[in-house]
């Protein structure tokens, strides 16, 4: 498009906003489709030279490049720095561009549905029906008729199918098409149709620019300088084995981190030059090794954290995992222990973080990693480690039909996940087994009695997302079992052997089809972690669950069939959940059941409440008793008033409160010393904010502070200069009655992000102050008109309700505000 005809163009679609009475959004800064990128050093040639191939190539339909190059040495982060370039953008700005991780054993159907979420996040196509026959007709269309730029990293065998899979067309209408991949192998990129004179190698990195991203990892305690007390001979050898490779420096530097003995690093040194792991094959797991072992000198921890990164081989390779549910494993074979294990097992996960042995791609308020992935190559050395070492048969998501024939006998942990299993044959015996995952196995109904009776020291056992209808009724068998997992299964009924379990101490039942909990659930006294949220045909708890005093969780938010009044003998209430005094976390719906005061305030441990209170107008005060309480989110359409005794937590770091519609005033929640996170949702009835949320003196950690659909808010207050030190991100959404966002908003210490997704009135003075605010750059400003944002909303639930996204969030809006941060400028007019 020419630049007169890109003017012609805004013209038109401003007379359009403006015949629809829509204020245009004008403080869009960035309309770049963001790819988030770790620090890189040093490639720049190499991704010059794939920019000239680019811009070579410009006129054919359909041209296709390759980054080769073995694990390690960087191709994702110089894909995503291509991706993210200027110039890329600019090519591609009104056009598709999508990311895509490919990995070994790819889920064809899973990549399709990343590829709809991301093509209708940018342009104005419905997807209509999820049928997978209908998703291929419709991404073919959509990438014949829009130019597009498709990235795919870590293409491997597949690589001669996978064009079809993905309905990528043969014959676009338009010209300047691109796919741009990565490979280990230079044949896999030839069998995607990769010509020679597109290929780049990938080098290694210099020994400059080694030593700079090794000594950023390194020595983070010294700002990257090497300290006085480490000879640098020394350092820079163990800097030289780590053989230009971006992944071996950064994991080995943080390995060596901390590190200030010279002796330590000549003992480094000698082992990498020495080689001391030749049962491995590649050379890159050699030198990572010694991250693994370094483990092992983690005080009090150091085996079992070691363990703990093994363990994530189970699951599928680039899968993107949960921390609750890998601690919940961790739990099962007393990998972590201790008064409150979730929350050390939670600690684990973000020591293997700063290791940089996972990658982190969600955290909580706290700094908590939520959810993470494992580098191939990283997963490569836990899987061979744990296969080779520990006894493991790890196979998940490899495609398998059936379990392979084998002897099992010397195996104690084995993972089936995400395959196609359709039966455990009644043959199959693992008597040493201590760890069973047959997850996300569709089409598996049930597992024989025999094996069950077989499993007689299984400490785990994870039957989520499968078809599994039934348990057999000699579960009693499993003697030691600690953790079992039944998420999402459309089972009804737990045999009555469940209670013979003593030693079970996770029973995650989280929307499954489950009608009654057994009798005999009183018997299991060690139990810690009740999930039954979402089962929605669930109609009574039994009384026995009042008997579990070792109980620390109990979520039952979501089903909402449960009822909480005494209407026997055997039925639980609300009131009789006060002998649970080790509770920490709750999630509770009361289905019309009056909390009553004194009913929870014996609840003294508790960390996280999750309240979904209707037909009442208060809180009962001795939640204030509570006062370890870290989180809270209350949905309360009747709740007329916030006590200001709700500001005496002193260790509250989350606050969500949601459809709260008769609340008029929020309470003196700047008082609160450790609140991080307040999000305010669909609640109509706020008129304003006390004048004390501006002042220096309030939210002294707020970091987040979220605004949706609060409809009679006028104005924000004033925020005095030092006011609100921490907060990084402001998002105000749907607040119509919202005159302006004062300009001292821009100026706060701290401040990143703003974003306004359709306030009428506050767009229309963003847009006459935009001169202003364009000069605040240390700030991203994103704004979407209430047009765009209705139409994105909508986008985003269809989504949703199809199953193509899936959130990683804990609450929807968190979800909907990524959403629209994703589409960060595409405007769909």
């Amino acid at each position: 498009m020419t630049s007169e005809e890109q003017t012609m163009l805004e013209g038109i679609v401003s007379r359009a906003l403006e015949v629809m009475k829509i204020v245009p959004s004008p403080l869009l800064i960035s309309t770049k489709k963001y790819i988030e990128e770790a620090l890189i050093v040093g490639q720049d040639s190499a991704s010059y030279r794939l920019v000239e191939l680019i811009d070579s190539q410009q006129n054919k339909k359909l041209s296709r490049f390759g980054l080769v190059g073995k694990g390690g040495v960087g191709k994702t982060l110089l894909l995503k720095r291509v991706f993210n370039s200027e110039h890329i953008q600019s090519l591609f700005c009104n056009d598709l561009m999508l990311w895509l991780t490919v990995s070994q054993n790819p889920s064809f159907s899973a990549l399709r549905n990343e590829l709809v979420k991301q093509i209708v996040l940018q342009i104005n196509e419905k997807l209509g029906s999820t049928e997978e026959d209908h998703v291929k007709t419709w991404l073919n269309e959509c990438m014949r008729k829009h130019k597009f730029a498709l990235f795919l990293d870590d293409v491997w065998e597949t690589s001669t199918i996978l064009l079809e899979e993905l309905c990528v067309p043969l014959f676009p209408l338009h010209k300047s098409n691109i796919i741009i991949a990565t490979s280990r192998a230079t044949s896999m990129l030839s069998r995607l149709g990769v010509p020679n004179s597109s290929l780049i190698q990938m080098q290694d990195l210099t020994e400059d620019d080694s030593w700079s991203l090794f000594s950023f990892h390194a020595f983070p305690h010294n700002e990257g300088i090497l300290p006085r007390s480490i000879n640098e001979e020394t350092a820079r050898g163990v800097c030289k084995e780590c053989g230009g490779l971006p992944l071996a420096l950064k994991v080995i530097g943080n390995a060596m981190a901390g590190t200030i003995h010279s002796n330590e690093w000549e003992f480094a040194l000698h082992r990498l030059q020495n080689d001391v792991t030749q049962s491995l094959s590649s050379t890159l797991s050699n030198r990572l090794r010694i991250s693994y072992d370094a483990l092992a000198d983690v005080a009090d921890c150091g085996i079992s954290l070691q363990l703990c990164f093994l363990s994530l081989a189970a699951f599928s390779e680039d899968e993107v995992i949960s921390t609750a549910v890998t601690t919940l494993y961790w739990i099962g074979e007393g990998l972590v222990v201790g008064t409150n294990p979730l929350q050390i097992g939670e600690i684990y996960v973000n020591w293997l973080a700063d290791r940089c042995l996972i990658e982190p791609l969600q955290k909580d308020y706290d700094g908590r990693v939520i959810f993470f992935r494992v580098h191939d190559v990283l997963y490569d050395l836990a899987h061979q480690i744990a296969e080779k070492e520990g006894n493991c048969f790890f196979q998940a998501g490899r495609g398998l039909s059936e379990i392979p024939a084998d002897d099992y006998s010397g195996h104690i942990r084995i993972s089936l996940m995400h395959n196609s299993l359709t039966s455990v044959g009644t043959a199959f015996r693992a008597p040493n087994i201590r760890s069973f995952l047959l997850a996300w196995n569709h089409s598996l109904t049930e597992i024989p009695k025999g094996v069950i009776g077989s499993m007689t020291v299984l400490r785990v056992l994870d039957l989520s997302r499968t078809g599994v209808q039934s348990l057999p009724e000699n579960m009693d068998c499993l003697k030691y079992l600690v953790c079992l997992r039944l998420h999402s299964v459309p089972i009804k009924r737990l045999p009555n052997s469940v209670g013979a379990l003593k030693n079970l101490e996770v029973l995650d039942l989280f929307r499954s089809d489950i009608t009654e909990l057994p009798d005999g659930i009183s018997m299991l006294t060690s139990l810690k972690l009740l999930d039954i949220g979402l089962c929605k045909h669930l109609h009574y708890m039994p009384f026995g669950v009042s008997h579990l005093t070792s109980l620390e969780y109990l979520a039952a938010h979501g089903s909402s069939n449960i009822g909480w009044k005494k209407c026997g003998e055997n039925w639980l209430s609300i009131a009789d959940l006060g002998t649970l005094h080790r509770l920490k976390r709750l999630g509770l719906e009361n289905n019309g059941e009056i909390i009553q005061e004194g009913m929870l305030g014996s609840m003294k441990q508790m960390e996280s409440l999750y309240l979904l209170l209707t037909d009442m107008e208060r809180l009962p005060q001795d939640i204030t008793s509570m006062s370890k309480l870290k989180k809270i989110w209350l949905v309360c359409p009747q709740l007329l008033q916030l006590e200001n005794s709700f500001c005496v937590f002193q260790h509250l770091g989350s606050i969500s409160i949601y459809n709260c519609h008769m609340l008029k005033q929020l309470p003196s929640l700047h008082r609160l010393p450790s609140l991080k996170h307040l999000n305010i949702v669909k609640c109509p009835n706020i008129e304003k904010f006390p004048e004390e949320f501006g002042r220096v003196e309030g939210f002294p950690k707020l970091e987040i502070f979220s605004l949706l659909e609060v409809g009679k808010i006028e104005q924000l207050p004033i925020a005095e200069e030092g006011a609100l030190p921490a907060l990084k991100v402001l998002t105000i959404m749907k607040c119509e009655a919202l005159q302006r966002l004062p300009q001292c908003y821009w100026n706060l210490k701290s401040i990143e992000k703003i974003r306004v997704y359709g306030c009428s009135k506050v767009l229309f003075v963003m847009a006459e102050e935009e001169k202003i605010i364009k000069t605040k750059i240390k700030v991203q400003t994103i704004t979407l008109s209430i047009i765009e944002t209705q139409v994105l909303e909508e986008r985003f639930f269809n989504l949703v309700c199809g199953g193509i996204y899936f959130p990683y969030g804990e609450f929807w809006h968190n979800e909907m505000f990524q959403f629209l941060d994703d589409v960060n400028g595409f405007y769909l007019f």
